[in-house]
């Protein structure tokens, strides 16, 4: 899916929404998308809207969801009464293209959690599924982010 679909898309799905910190979801969801590979992009736009909102996978497919971007949707997508833990290690353990996708989502999203919330007793672990996530990418060899990946490609 072309990565402005993808974002207007999530601008109108998360319009008004707010984390559990107060703070408005679309700003979360387009910091996490600044900071991904250009080829992760659209799923970092839309890796909250299967379970925050009431668009459904059908409605992404019909505006240019790939499969790959789909499966990789489906694993970044937390399932009803699923843990944060198990949901974590879900993620970290996905196989093949599109778990990798998803853990580049992953991992900037959790970043971009830690960097921005405030310390609630409720909050998911976040500093411990990122710790999982930066150790699948590097047992798998997979560039983490932007920055990472520049260094890849130059070296």
């Amino acid at each position: 899916m072309d990565s402005t679909v993808a974002s207007a898309i999530a601008k109108r799905a998360h319009l008004g929404q707010t984390d559990r910190f107060g703070g408005s979801l679309i700003d979360h969801v387009a910091r996490v998308a600044s900071t991904v590979p250009r080829e992760a992009r659209s799923v970092a736009w839309l890796h909250d809207v299967l379970e925050r909102t009431g668009t459904g996978i059908e409605a992404l497919e019909t505006d240019g969801l790939t499969p790959l971007e789909r499966d990789a949707l489906d694993i970044l997508t937390r399932r009803d009464g699923e843990a944060y833990e198990a949901y974590a290690l879900r993620v970290t353990f996905a196989s093949g293209e599109a778990g990798r996708l998803a853990r580049t989502v992953k991992r900037a999203d959790l970043d971009d959690h830690i960097a921005t919330s405030q310390p609630l007793h409720d909050a998911p672990p976040y500093a411990w599924a990122r710790r999982h996530i930066a150790y699948a990418q590097w047992r798998n060899h997979e560039p983490a982010g932007l920055d990472e990946l520049s260094v890849a490609r130059a070296g």
